[in-house]
């Protein structure tokens, strides 16, 4: 993570909203489909321990906190059910190093953010994770 810091402090990388996966990098592609299907791989691609935050939200009001998953705390992730209407997604990149994924599921009131960045060696890796319940 302090490597992609450093990155953007050397030159400024635009973001941008991905419209489709098919705005997306293809070597991210490749690295999405491999990291949902194959759970050895999954694992070597996470930043461990993996920062992120857990919170609730309720209204206006959220509580959130810092979370640090390790490989003992992990539920490993699969491809997300996009056949649900209600499903809300949203790609951002930065440059071509880093890509934000954000979900959100209304009707059951989960959502997260996943953000994967390019390594140096062209490893892509899971760097950041935050998942919420929205309280009705």
């Amino acid at each position: 993570f302090s490597v992609f810091l450093a990155n953007c402090k050397n030159k400024p990388q635009p973001l941008q909203q991905a419209k489709a996966e098919g705005d997306l990098p293809k070597d991210f592609l490749d690295f999405y489909q491999k990291f949902h299907s194959d759970s050895t791989y999954q694992m070597a691609h996470i930043e461990w321990p993996l920062k992120g935050e857990s919170g609730i939200s309720q209204d206006t009001t959220a509580k959130r906190q810092l979370t640090e998953w390790t490989p003992a705390n992990w539920h490993l992730m699969h491809f997300p059910d996009t056949t649900m209407s209600t499903l809300k997604r949203s790609f951002e990149t930065v440059g071509d190093v880093m890509v934000i994924e954000r979900m959100s599921y209304p009707m059951v009131g989960f959502g997260y953010e996943r953000q994967f960045y390019k390594e140096e060696n062209g490893e892509w890796r899971l760097i950041y994770y935050a998942e919420s319940t929205l309280m009705q």
